[in-house]
């Protein structure tokens, strides 16, 4: 695991350059902003996910009738609504899980403690939220691949 949250040490013999402590300003402000980016990161992509299902729910639920008849006696895209369904609906719950509140256990005098804590917070919302994107993208392949077979069987 990387020492991701340790402090910055500037490794030049030399007076850092006005564009070096820029460097150095937009990455410490980076790793301060980086557990709020991740919530925020995690609700953009459950918005997405939301609105991916609701276009979903229109495709399975167009007509007056349900199924509609470009689903009816069409397996391919019977089993490609459940595909990208349940994509979506695990993709949106590694989002949640992103952003769910939870209490944390942090000791107050420690910062060795306190910085390995905070690395495991991070690396906690980063997992479930890049699993999410992964589940996402399937989930938006299975969509395209839908609307394809519902194409090709009408």
């Amino acid at each position: 695991m990387s020492n991701q949250q340790d402090p910055i040490e500037i490794q030049d013999s030399q007076e850092l350059s006005g564009e070096g402590k820029q460097l150095v300003q937009i990455f410490t402000d980076m790793r301060s902003k980086q557990l709020e980016f991740l919530d925020d990161s995690g609700k953009s992509m459950i918005e997405r996910i939301a609105t991916f299902l609701a276009i979903l729910f229109a495709i399975t639920a167009f007509s007056g009738n349900f199924p509609p008849p470009y689903l009816k006696g069409n397996l391919p895209a019977k089993i490609m609504v459940i595909v990208t369904m349940i994509l979506y609906l695990l993709a949106m719950a590694s989002a949640i899980l992103t952003i769910q509140p939870r209490m944390y256990d942090i000791p107050r005098y420690n910062v060795t403690e306190m910085g390995k804590k905070l690395r495991d917070i991070t690396t906690y919302k980063m997992r479930h939220l890049q699993i999410a994107g992964v589940l996402f993208a399937l989930g938006s392949i299975a969509l395209a691949i839908l609307i394809i077979v519902i194409i090709i069987g009408i």
